[in-house]
């Protein structure tokens, strides 16, 4: 994809339902350890507001996540895919990500998975992708088991969690390249 066509025509696909209930449920035990560390940021440049994030990379539940997702982010890629890494992101009240990209390069993907058994639509949350002045060009709302596919190249921001949710908005990263 040119950049000209990923300005023009941004790869940004929702899918609503991404795993079977069981498999939604082992990935959710998964993102519910104790593992979580405080401090991660998305943007380095300039240092952005820190967040919680859970390194998953070999944990079996997330890969059979993958297995389940590949072949509909290939199709939508148009191109065989390989997962680069793959983690867990959590936001609470007030901290907000800024607008980032995950990866300059031609051929890289993200598949973000929302992953939580119940989110309430007054607690906010949205990831927000942006075109290149930084207007908002798409939105998607938190839902159990829902998940986006886009190209890492189109900036975004993950949303701080209302005040009335008492919640870690979690979102499970994969960071994808051509395979």
């Amino acid at each position: 994809m040119s950049e000209a066509r990923a300005a023009a025509a941004p790869l940004i696909r929702v899918i609503p339902r991404l795993a079977p209930p069981e498999l939604h449920k082992a990935v959710w035990e998964a993102c519910t350890q104790k593992r979580w560390y405080f401090g991660n940021q998305s943007v380095t440049a300039d240092a952005g507001i820190p967040f919680w994030k859970m390194d998953l990379d070999g944990d079996a539940a997330v890969g059979r996540l993958w297995t389940h997702a590949k072949q509909a982010c290939e199709k939508a890629a148009g191109r065989a895919l390989r997962v680069v890494r793959q983690y867990a992101n959590g936001h609470t009240y007030g901290l907000g990500g800024r607008p980032h990209s995950d990866d300059d390069r031609e051929g890289t993907f993200t598949l973000l998975y929302y992953p939580m058994p119940l989110w309430k639509p007054d607690w906010e949350g949205e990831t927000l992708f942006y075109d290149a002045r930084l207007e908002v060009i798409a939105g998607v709302k938190p839902a159990p088991n829902r998940a986006v596919f886009f190209d890492s190249r189109i900036p975004h921001s993950g949303r701080a969690p209302s005040r009335s949710c008492g919640a870690l908005r979690i979102t499970l990263a994969f960071k994808l390249e051509s395979a």
